[in-house]
């Protein structure tokens, strides 16, 4: 991930997505895993402001699942992404479904307006 040195860093909000998809059979667990222990885990501890989670319409990829977390500013999420937050969710979500899901991340800072 290409970043701004600390004293440029956009004060612009970060959103950072997290696309997932899981085997059908863990779906209603990956669910309330998600909703009553991740994402308020998630904002408790690194520093986002909101969370949400979206199931998808219309894609054209596999993932099913999307969850938006809103940064205050890349300084706050670059922050988060060498937390020992960051390592406690990810093995969290490892623990529990490693083997039975799929997730892929990126993150957007905003250009407009």
């Amino acid at each position: 991930m290409m970043a701004h040195s600390t004293s440029e860093m956009a004060k612009e909000p970060v959103l950072y997505i997290v696309k997932s998809v899981v085997s059908a059979e863990y779906a209603s667990q990956f669910d309330e895993w998600y909703h009553k222990k991740h994402i308020p885990e998630f904002i408790k501890l690194s520093g986002c402001k909101t969370g949400r989670r979206y199931k998808t319409l219309l894609a054209e990829d596999k993932f099913v699942y999307m969850a938006v977390y809103e940064f205050p500013d890349q300084e706050t999420f670059l922050k988060y992404q060498n937390s020992e937050a960051k390592k406690y969710l990810v093995k969290d979500f490892t623990d529990n479904f490693g083997t039975k899901a799929e997730v892929r991340a990126s993150a957007w800072e905003q250009i407009f307006p």
